[in-house]
């Protein structure tokens, strides 16, 4: 079984498909963007499911969302920082030895 090598006709036109998809994937990550930055303003959804419903990491939205100047949850920073603070404190001697 013998495979021709394909043309340079067909390796442009692959190219030149490659072009329109990468193009077409900057105008749809761009509208997602938009949309998901507007939810996060709008605050009718929780960010955990905007994160989720956008197909993006939760690192990567965040990112995103500071970028734009979105702020996080005053509540959330709060939990932050306690859980911060609980888990800089030194073992106990309980806690040691379970």
């Amino acid at each position: 079984m013998t495979t021709e090598s394909p043309t340079l006709e067909e390796i442009a036109a692959a190219g030149t498909r490659r072009q329109k998809d990468a193009e077409r994937l900057k105008h749809s990550s761009e509208a997602l963007k938009g949309l998901v930055l507007a939810a996060l303003r709008d605050g009718e959804h929780r960010p955990t499911d905007v994160t989720k419903a956008s197909g993006w990491t939760a690192a990567h939205v965040r990112k995103m969302a500071r970028d734009a100047g979105i702020e996080s949850d005053e509540r959330y920073r709060e939990r932050a920082e306690r859980l911060r603070k609980t888990s800089d404190r030194p073992a106990s001697s309980a806690e040691k030895s379970a």
